[in-house]
C-alpha cells in the first residue's frame, strides 16, 4: 500500500519558504503558478512538490524575472535569459505615477506588487531602484516625488502592519533613532512589515532621541509582554543606549537584535551579547 502524501497548511508553507500567505494566494489566483489541494472547508493544502515549485519561483524572482513571466518558465516555453530581458517593465507605471503626482495610481501599483512579490524581492527590485531615481540630484521633481513616494509606501506598510497586529499573538517592538528628515522612514516601516511577516504584532517607535537613555522602555517592554526588541538604523548608537538594550536582553530576557547598517557598525556588541547568552546558559 502506497504511503499517503504529506500535505502542509498555507501557514506552514509560508514559514518553510519565507513567502507570506497573501503572496502565495496571489500567485495562484492571478497567475495560476501553484494549484494546492483543498480541504472540505476550502483551506489550501500544499504538497512537497508545491513547496519545491515555490522555492524555484522565488529563485527566479531573486534573479530579476518578473512574476508575470514565471509561468512560461515553469512550462518550459521560454529560457531564463529571455524572461529577464524586460524585467523592469513593472517600474514604468510607478515612475509614471510619481512624475504625474498621481497618488491613487501609485498606491494601486505598489499594493499589487507588494502582494505578488516577497518583501525582500520587492525591496531589492522595486524600492531600491525607485529610491535611486527619486533621490537623484538631477531630478527636477525630487522634493515632491520624495514626499509622495515615501508617504504612500509608509501608509501601505502601516495598513499591513495593523492588519497583522489584530491576529498575531507574539509581540515585538521596533526602535529607530534615525531623524525623520533623513528620508529613510519608509525603510523603517518596511522593517516593521518584515517583522509582521515573521508573525509579530509590531509596535514601532521611531525618531527617538540619541542624547539620553529611553526612560520607561524597560517598563513598557515588561508590561506589554514584548518578546523581541529590534533596533533598525544606519547610524552609530551611543553607549548609553547600547547599555540599556543589553539590560533588556539580560535582565528582562527579551532578545534584542540590530538590523540595517547598525548591525555591522555594532558587530562587536552583538558578539558580546551572544557570548554573554552562551555563558549564562552554561552556568
Amino acid at each position: 500500500m502506497a504511503s499517503e502524501v504529506k500535505l502542509f497548511a498555507i501557514r506552514e508553507v509560508s514559514e518553510m519558504t519565507g513567502v507570506n500567505p497573501v503572496t502565495l494566494r496571489a500567485w495562484q489566483r492571478r497567475y495560476g503558478l501553484i494549484k494546492p489541494q483543498r480541504t472540505d472547508k476550502g483551506h489550501r493544502l500544499y504538497t512537497q512538490d508545491d513547496i519545491e515549485k515555490i522555492r524555484l519561483i522565488l529563485s527566479w524572482l531573486e534573479k530579476g524575472v518578473a512574476i508575470s513571466k514565471v509561468r512560461p518558465l515553469l512550462d518550459g516555453k521560454v529560457s531564463d535569459d529571455a524572461s529577464q530581458e524586460n524585467d523592469s517593465e513593472g517600474m514604468t507605471p510607478i515612475l509614471s505615477a510619481l512624475t504625474d503626482c498621481r497618488r491613487g495610481k501609485l498606491e494601486q501599483q505598489l499594493s499589487q506588487l507588494m502582494k505578488e512579490y516577497p518583501l525582500p524581492v520587492f525591496i531589492e527590485k522595486v524600492v531600491a531602484p525607485v529610491d535611486l531615481q527619486v533621490n537623484d540630484t538631477a531630478n527636477p521633481l525630487r522634493a515632491i516625488q520624495q514626499a509622495l513616494w515615501q508617504s504612500t509606501l509608509i501608509e501601505l506598510c502601516a495598513s499591513l502592519v495593523a492588519k497583522t497586529r489584530k491576529r498575531s499573538g507574539r509581540k515585538a517592538m521596533l526602535l529607530s533613532f534615525e531623524p525623520a528628515q533623513d528620508g529613510i522612514t519608509h525603510h523603517i516601516w518596511l522593517g516593521a512589515l518584515s517583522l509582521s511577516n515573521e508573525g509579530y504584532s509590531v509596535t514601532l517607535l521611531d525618531n527617538l532621541p540619541f542624547n539620553s537613555k529611553l526612560h520607561g522602555l524597560e517598563a513598557a517592554v515588561s508590561q506589554q509582554g514584548i518578546e523581541s526588541v529590534v533596533v533598525i538604523g544606519e547610524s552609530k548608537l551611543p553607549q548609553a543606549i547600547l547599555k540599556q538594550l543589553a539590560r533588556l536582553d539580560s535582565e528582562l530576557e527579551c532578545p534584542v537584535s540590530l538590523r540595517g547598517s547598525i548591525a555591522a557598525i555594532h558587530a562587536d556588541w552583538i558578539k558580546q551579547r551572544k557570548g554573554a547568552e552562551s555563558h549564562g546558559r552554561n552556568e
